[in-house]
């Protein structure tokens, strides 16, 4: 039934000519039955993430924005994956124990863990140059003298070392080097730029706030993920029920990736991508507060299972964003 179906889906595809994500949801009679995964992957739902304060080990008039923006944003980043975040008073409390067992390799806790993941964040540079430009005048070509009062140019540059690890045995899952710089530009008669704290800071804030933003591997890796629930097939193709929707500020159009995992002779659970998707194209039923549908293809429906996870696939950087797509 499944594979005559999905020919069947095929066929109307060529000679409709359309291979764009459909933006209709397959009715409840068109329910395709698929079997039930052996191993499942644990989803963004099932884990708890715990954000420690960033450390900074050297002294700053920026510290204390420096620490706040880049914690909101990763905290920020983590809320909007679906992951449970550690309540931040729970987590001042416990960042001394675990970043003493972060050093020694081994979180000593009794009873159920206070999180699955603990993001550790060390800020390790807040660069502030500038630039002086004498005031100067250009001549256009229909002969207007343009006059340019001088100006100086501010640059502040954070880098940041991040290290996400799993609880309690503290392995190291990922590292990742941040960085994001901001600039303004003010007239100013002075060859030495002077700058106010208050400036300063707000550049330093923004910069860290960018180094969060630009780090696509760790949007990649924090990304909302949710188990498949339902294989529909229809004139419009085929889709899965995916078990999140505005909850996890999924949006029609979004790309998602599907896997599943197998156990090995050894026992090991492995991890293999099965195929990609689009969430179904409309505003009307495509994503309801607590599910969506995910349009797939003929070889991603043979292998679905309910149980496969789906996992968004975040933007990357706007295409206006020259700086960020540099990185």
């Amino acid at each position: 039934m499944l594979k005559k179906t999905l020919m069947a889906s095929a066929v109307l595809t060529i000679l409709t000519g359309c291979s764009s994500t459909p933006v209709e949801v397959c009715t409840p009679d068109t329910r395709v039955e698929i079997e039930q995964a052996d191993v499942t992957i644990p989803s963004t739902e099932d884990v708890k993430v715990i954000v420690l304060s960033p450390d900074i080990s050297f002294q700053d008039e920026a510290r204390t924005k420096l620490i706040s923006s880049m914690r909101n944003e990763l905290e920020s980043q983590i809320s909007g994956s679906g992951a449970e975040l550690v309540d931040r008073t729970l987590a001042n409390k416990l960042k001394k124990e675990l970043m003493f067992a972060e050093q020694s390799g081994r979180y000593n806790t009794k009873g159920a863990s206070v999180a699955d993941i603990a993001i550790i964040t060390e800020i390790t540079a807040s660069d502030l140059t500038y630039k002086y430009k004498e005031a100067r005048e250009k001549t256009k070509d229909d002969g207007e003298v343009k006059y340019y009062p001088a100006e100086c140019k501010f640059e502040v540059d954070v880098k940041a070392i991040t290290k996400v690890v799993s609880v309690p045995s503290m392995t190291l899952l990922k590292r990742f080097e941040m960085e994001g710089d901001e600039q303004i530009t003010v007239e100013e008669r002075s060859s030495d730029c002077p700058i106010s704290i208050a400036q300063y800071q707000s550049l330093a804030s923004k910069a860290a706030i960018e180094a969060v933003e630009h780090t696509y591997d760790l949007k990649q890796m924090l990304a909302a993920s949710a188990h498949v629930s339902e294989l529909r097939q229809c004139q419009h193709g085929s889709m899965v029920k995916l078990n999140m929707g505005k909850n996890k500020k999924v949006t029609p159009g979004a790309e998602v990736l599907f896997s599943k995992a197998m156990k090995s002779m050894e026992g090991d659970t492995e991890i293999f991508p099965i195929g990609t998707g689009y969430v179904v194209n409309n505003e009307h039923n495509a994503v309801t507060q607590n599910y969506s549908w995910v349009s797939i293809d003929e070889e991603t429906a043979l292998k679905v299972q309910k149980g496969s996870l789906g996992k968004m696939v975040p933007e990357g950087c706007h295409w206006s964003d020259i700086e960020c797509t540099l990185k």
